[in-house]
């Protein structure tokens, strides 16, 4: 009786087995530019970055930012934000700094977080090598409301002003909760949000989803 019911005697190799911490597939990468509506030279990097965007389809998030410390975004016309200010300052911009320029998922280069759009498509592509990502490791959340089509001035390469400009993809705000309501002039038909996991030690952004600004009531 003894012998029938005492334990199965395993092998030490097979006491243990190891159970791989969950990751999801697809991770998305976001591409930041910095733009200004006095910079000429800026509705070309949007257009690379809309390129790029038709290139990698929904694994890329463009998000366009007008920091209020460049001249470049100074003016009658205010496209700015504190957070892109923040976020700009952060990596080393300053009121020097020549636009337009960029930056790919918050990390930091050889010649640190800014990025000419020249090189934009290089370190891109570099970056969708990575294609999966670990939710265990430690991160923070934040939302970032975006809004698209915003019709206002831009300068143009031709030395032109074109007054009918539509400013893609443009940040106005980033918050530690969801939001429920939108900044004043803001149109909700227009607006998504950006949710971001960003590393807690770095701020690299491990990963990131982009979805409508939910239009239903909130409690």
């Amino acid at each position: 009786m003894l012998a029938f019911c005492a334990c199965e005697v395993i092998n030490e190799a097979d006491r243990l087995i190891p159970v791989p911490l969950p990751v999801t597939g697809g991770r998305n990468h976001v591409l930041l530019e910095y733009t200004g509506f006095r910079c000429v030279n800026c509705p070309t990097a949007a257009e690379q970055a809309a390129a790029l965007k038709s290139l990698y389809g929904d694994r890329l998030i463009l998000i366009s930012l007008h920091p209020a410390s460049n001249p470049f975004t100074q003016g009658l016309y205010d496209y700015t934000c504190p957070e892109a200010d923040s976020l700009y300052r952060f990596m080393g911009g300053t009121a020097t700094t020549p636009f337009p320029t960029g930056n790919i998922d918050m990390k930091r280069t050889d010649n640190g977080y800014l990025i000419d759009p020249i090189d934009w498509p290089s370190y891109l592509n570099a970056a969708m090598t990575d294609t999966v990502w670990n939710p265990y490791t430690p991160h923070d959340v934040s939302y970032w409301l975006v809004e698209d089509s915003v019709l206002g001035a831009q300068a143009m390469p031709d030395g032109s002003v074109n007054m009918s400009y539509y400013h893609r993809h443009v940040l106005r705000a980033i918050s530690n909760e969801p939001f429920t309501q939108l900044p004043a002039l803001c149109d909700p038909a227009h607006c998504s949000v950006v949710t971001i996991y960003s590393d807690i030690t770095n701020k690299n952004i491990l990963q990131a989803y982009e979805n409508p600004f939910d239009l239903s009531p909130h409690p």
